[in-house]
């Protein structure tokens, strides 16, 4: 009898599993990225009810939303004055970690504020920062900052300390890279890249005296860029790079943990410092490549970089630029 259970229960799973892998969409970030590129788009000719649809599309298939992304979407539903889709934007920027004082400090979302439909998530805004705090590692961000902090004291004194001095900064930098490269390679075959899908936002976010200052003359740039400028440090000079890196990366772009241009970024790096077995490390600087990480053209992404000032179009809304 038990035999003919296992047998029944053995097809009846294999159903169910085949179910929810079609029910449910692979949360793929490359095309999410190309999504975002679309978005720019219809930021471009003002076409914000398409935007919108396509915000609509994000929101519902991916359960992580880079902060940059959900600020964008926010400014995005407020000059089309959607109040009923702000409010939820205006949720999900608490939830990503991006602090009330942001919201208000930007002149265009600063207007979801006053929304009758907002009153919620304002009321329940630090429960929604606890959302956020619960869903990051926090140990991990801790180790990250902490060696990024030395990373930075080193860094500085190659840039900035006594000029007969540098060579022997340059050296104490390079080794440090060494060992910093060790951690984040350990760290990410152990948990991914890790990016704010995994460490949340950079702390320095939450000081606004601060950032304020910085969003009002440059725009609103909301990464989470320590264990990504880190790896630029360490491969600005040659290194020797372990195969199974770059699919390790590939899959941290794949999963969320970092974005198209920063995964495009090392690897140019890496193919043009590093020692490299080709064509293991890329150049993404053909359009073919770059399309198929998420990128733009590069004659679009000129272009896109034409219309923007500090980050920001025209209007005022943050593009997907670099």
């Amino acid at each position: 009898m038990r035999k003919i259970y296992h047998t029944i229960l053995i097809p009846f799973f294999v159903a169910i599993l085949s179910i929810v892998a079609i029910t449910c969409p692979a949360q793929d970030y490359i095309q999410y990225h190309k999504t975002f590129n679309k978005i720019d788009e219809d930021i471009l000719s003002e076409n914000y009810t398409r935007a919108i649809e396509r915000l609509d599309s994000i929101y519902e298939n991916y359960n992580f939303i880079f902060a940059q992304h959900c600020m964008k979407a926010l400014q995005i539903c407020c000059i089309a004055n959607d109040s009923t889709r702000a409010s939820r934007w205006l949720e999900k920027c608490f939830k990503q970690g991006i602090p009330l004082w942001t919201v208000r400090t930007d002149e265009i979302t600063a207007k979801s504020l006053s929304y009758s439909t907002s009153a919620n998530a304002i009321q329940h805004y630090d429960s929604l920062r606890f959302t956020y705090k619960s869903h990051i590692n926090s140990k991990l961000a801790q180790t990250i900052d902490s060696i990024f902090q030395i990373d930075q004291k080193y860094t500085q004194k190659v840039n900035d300390g006594f000029i007969l001095f540098r060579p022997i900064y340059g050296l104490k930098w390079i080794r440090r890279n060494k060992r910093t490269f060790r951690a984040i390679y350990s760290i990410t075959r152990e948990y991914g890249f890790p990016g704010e899908r995994i460490i949340g936002l950079p702390t320095t976010y939450d000081d606004s005296a601060l950032q304020i200052e910085y969003i009002k003359q440059y725009g609103i740039h909301l990464r989470q860029w320590q264990a990504y400028f880190m790896l630029l440090h360490y491969f600005s000079t040659a290194r020797k790079v372990q195969d199974d890196f770059k699919e390790f990366l590939f899959e941290s772009l794949r999963a969320g943990n970092l974005s198209s241009f920063q995964f495009a970024t090392i690897c140019n790096y890496i193919y043009k410092y590093s020692k490299h077995s080709r064509p293991k490390y890329e150049s993404y600087n053909y359009d073919t490549d770059r399309i198929s990480i998420g990128l733009n053209t590069i004659e679009t992404e000129r272009e896109n970089m034409e219309r923007v000032i500090n980050g920001k179009t025209y209007s005022g809304i943050i593009m997907d630029c670099p």
